[in-house]
């Protein structure tokens, strides 16, 4: 007979080794390895659930303890800050009864504010300028693409074009950065929340019900820090500007989301078909101004309340 105990250290070693295993396959694949990537944390939020915070510790030890122990200097730290700490803080939060947006915003936040202050710590430490060698990162990734481009039988106007417009891209990556990863972060853990409630909520009695996004509505108060970035774009500063477009690209972001809420719960309100829905979200991947466009309609809602129901006169 398996006891409480044994069946938990027997759970945290498993999910150790599916998540050692996701790990592995996200860092020594480059491009296929990026969907297991997306689910490291999975293991560690689910056994936290099921059995405990223990459990959601032991599975964080034994897998950072087994990259500790292949001596790969980056690895760890990798884990850590990109799926360790989220895969913890995550589940801690929301059966703490945070609900399913303040658990992600909490624990991304946690994670990213650890990043920033271990950054600013190694840099000054070893006066490495960190900001410099990813910029060097960047400009070397996109000489490798307009190399790549330059290769192919264009015409001189459309390559001079397009490598006009990689070069942008890649200066505007570097600036945004910082933003970017605060966003990536946010939808891995989005991502593991909703994977966990679709495929393993019958298996775990004691998790509770998640809000509907349907409902996802942004503190009033955040209207204002959007409309202060975007007036700080203005201003002749160089620093100030960069800190102003990474706020806005993070507040444009989560203004998306309610956007996105505004419409799916229209679209359930008239009873769109699956045919319709489904062309949208591709529309949506692919269309830029559909994107700012729904980002909007999220920050007008604010005032129009979008999703309320319509008082009918008599």
């Amino acid at each position: 007979m398996i006891t409480p105990s044994r069946e938990l250290a027997l759970d945290a070693i498993k999910g150790g080794v599916l998540t050692l295993a996701l790990f592995l396959a996200y860092v020594t694949f480059p491009v296929i390895g990026l969907l297991p990537g997306l689910f490291v944390p999975l293991p560690a939020i689910y056994l936290h659930i099921r059995h405990g915070a223990v459990a959601g510790a032991g599975v964080f030890a034994i897998t950072l303890s087994v990259l500790v122990f292949m001596q790969d200097g980056a690895a760890p730290l990798l884990y850590v800050m990109q799926s360790g700490l989220i895969g913890f803080l995550l589940p801690l939060f929301y059966m703490q009864g945070k609900g399913a947006a303040k658990s992600a915003a909490y624990s991304v936040g946690i994670d990213f504010l650890l990043i920033v202050a271990l950054a600013v710590a190694y840099g000054t430490w070893t006066g490495v300028d960190l900001q410099g060698l990813l910029v060097k990162g960047i400009e070397s990734s996109v000489e490798q693409a307009i190399g790549i481009y330059s290769k192919q039988s264009l015409p001189a106007e459309d390559l001079a074009m397009l490598t006009s417009g990689i070069r942008q891209a890649g200066h505007l990556i570097a600036s945004v950065f910082p933003a970017l990863l605060l966003v990536s972060l946010g939808l891995l853990a989005a991502l593991n929340l909703t994977v966990l409630f679709r495929f393993a909520a019958k298996r775990l009695p004691q998790l509770p019900q998640p809000e509907s996004f349907l409902s996802f509505r942004n503190p009033d108060a955040a209207v204002w820090i959007l409309i202060g970035a975007g007036f700080s774009m203005i201003v002749p500063q160089p620093d100030l500007k960069r800190v102003a477009l990474n706020i806005l690209v993070v507040l444009g972001f989560i203004y998306l989301l309610q956007g996105l809420a505004v419409v799916l719960a229209f679209f359930q309100r008239v009873s769109v078909p699956s045919l319709a829905r489904v062309i949208f979200w591709l529309v949506l991947a692919f269309q830029p101004y559909l994107v700012l466009a729904i980002a909007f309609l999220g920050v007008f809602d604010i005032w129009g309340d979008f999703r309320a129901p319509k008082q009918k006169n008599l």
